[in-house]
């Protein structure tokens, strides 16, 4: 069996179903994985009960962008219920969320408030069904689908919103100063996104299997192991060279790395 505190979010199989993700991540001993809502189709009753019947794990639930989480208290609530729902049904304690986009000519100072006034009620109906939300900081090449881009400025906006950090090393491994913010936000981080980069690739969504990159990931995670991370490292690969090598390659060899790195640091 893969190292437990493995997961992979099935945005890495992005063209196969629930019932192959299924498939596949019990043949090669994967027990964890985690599901984007967007994976779920208009089959969601039957898509949830096969998880359930599969034994697996769900470790996280992603929710995709919306705008609908800047204007009201209510609206940012209707918005994320359904997700929230979704991420109790399948017994999953973590719901992590992209925050959308800013208005024509919004400042990020005040994307941060306008978060911050609105989240309460979510985090609120959240915490009564055991679930915690965290916020995922993305890329500035994908500014469309969300305005926290930085470990320093998620920080900030968790510390005044009560909201967790997902922390995607992809969009932050370039960011001065990591040890200690990794150290002083360690309550914050509920979850480790794993991926690499090969710099010259263009930014938007091309990712590349742990090691085949320019990425200090082993330096990353040993930073975050220092400062007393315990909780999940979570695969996330996409783009055209894990679509060129094929999903069970590239998920295959991912998994591969992060095991054999963590097994041979005792973790």
């Amino acid at each position: 069996m893969v190292n437990p505190r493995i997961s992979v979010t099935t945005i890495s199989s992005w063209n196969w179903s629930v019932e192959q993700d299924i498939a596949f991540f019990k043949s090669e001993g994967i027990a964890a994985m985690g599901v984007p809502t967007t994976k779920i189709t208009g089959r969601r009753d039957e898509e949830v009960a096969a998880i359930a019947a599969s034994g697996l794990t769900v470790t996280s639930v992603s929710a995709g962008a919306d705008n609908g989480l800047l204007e009201t208290e209510q609206g940012a609530l209707a918005t994320l219920k359904p997700s929230i729902d979704l991420t109790r049904s399948m017994g999953a304690s973590s719901l992590y969320f992209l925050t959308g986009a800013t208005p024509l000519r919004m400042a990020t100072d005040e994307a941060f408030a306008a978060l911050a006034r609105c989240i309460s009620a979510a985090l609120a109906y959240a915490k009564e069904q055991g679930v915690r939300l965290s916020i995922e900081n993305n890329s500035v090449s994908s500014r469309e689908i969300g305005f926290v881009h930085t470990v320093a400025g998620a920080a900030r906006l968790c510390r005044e919103t009560g909201l967790g950090i997902c922390l995607e090393l992809q969009n932050c491994w370039y960011e001065d100063d990591l040890p200690r913010l990794f150290r002083d936000n360690m309550d914050l981080i509920t979850m480790v996104q794993v991926s690499d980069f090969l710099i010259g690739d263009p930014l938007k969504f091309h990712r590349r299997v742990p090691g085949d990159g320019s990425m200090p990931l082993e330096w990353l995670m040993g930073q975050l192991l220092d400062a007393g991370y315990d909780g999940i490292f979570e695969i996330e690969v996409l783009g055209p060279a894990i679509e060129e090598e094929g999903y069970e390659s590239a998920i295959r060899r991912s998994v591969g790395w992060l095991d054999e790195r963590l097994t041979r640091w005792g973790v």
